[in-house]
């Protein structure tokens, strides 16, 4: 009887370890599997993260590639700014070294004619003192030609424009100075404005400069000579003044108009009415 009781809660404690090993055993398949579960989600979440780490890596390098290109761009315009300077010094040089040798040979023509004053007045003095003697007319006892009567009248027609001691001037000027942007404008329905603008134009883009042709512009009140126009003192071009500087070197009436129509870090050339 004790024999089959010890087997009956043998058997009992057997079926009890088994069926919490069961139990143990489904619990740690479901730990494992949401184990698993989070496994996948890190590893999305750490594919995720290396995405990231990438993109912020690609634009890194291309802020530091835009960083190097700017600093080798504002390298190049510092660059160019300095030989901007440089050239427009050397043209300011070479038009006030012109300005000095046109006074000096103004002064030394003044001085020759001042000179030769006296001795011409004695020369005249002279000759009203001597008898005139008769002259001869070289067409006297001529026979007389079909052609004898006949008046010619020449009509000199002057040039319109820039004169070519102009042009050559203005080429020199021009040369060793700097070079940028302008418009050009002319007086619409006046054949000499059109003309002077053509060829100043025709002079600037030879010499380097970057022009639109010339535009022809209607004006109530058409000015006399070159107008050069400017947004603003802070946004006028550095070659303003020198372009002002050779205009009137080389003879041509200038004067200068802040408009606030006209676009900011640009010149505009008006050529207004010119003298013949």
């Amino acid at each position: 009887m004790a024999t089959v009781f010890f087997a009956t809660l043998t058997g009992i404690l057997i079926f009890l370890n088994a069926k919490k090993s069961s139990q143990s055993t489904t619990q740690l398949s479901k730990k494992l599997s949401d184990a698993q579960k989070q496994i996948k989600s890190l590893e999305k979440m750490a594919e995720a993260i290396r995405k990231e780490l990438l993109e912020a890596k690609q634009h890194q390098d291309i802020d530091q590639l835009k960083l190097k290109t700017s600093k080798s761009s504002a390298e190049e315009l510092r660059q160019a700014l300095l030989d901007a300077r440089k050239r427009l010094e050397i043209a300011e040089t070479a038009v006030k070294a012109r300005e000095a040798a046109e006074k000096a040979a103004s002064s030394e023509a003044t001085e020759m004619s001042e000179k030769a004053a006296p001795a011409v007045a004695t020369t005249n003095s002279n000759k009203l003192v001597q008898t005139p003697e008769p002259e001869i007319d070289p067409f006297e006892n001529k026979p007389e030609s079909a052609a004898d009567g006949v008046t010619l009248d020449l009509e000199l027609e002057f040039e319109a424009g820039l004169s070519e001691n102009q042009r050559e001037h203005l080429i020199d000027l021009l040369d060793p100075g700097p070079k940028g942007n302008l418009d050009i404008f002319c007086v619409m329905g006046n054949e000499n404005s059109e003309l002077t603008a053509k060829q100043i134009e025709a002079v600037l883009a030879a010499d380097g400069w970057k022009t639109n042709g010339v535009a022809k512009s209607a004006f109530a009140n058409p000015h006399k000579g070159l107008l050069l126009v400017v947004n603003s003192k802070e946004t006028a071009p550095s070659y303003a003044s020198f372009l002002q500087r050779v205009f009137s070197t080389i003879g041509l009436t200038v004067s200068a108009k802040i408009d606030k129509k006209y676009r900011e870090w640009s010149l505009s050339v008006i050529v207004g009415l010119v003298d013949d």
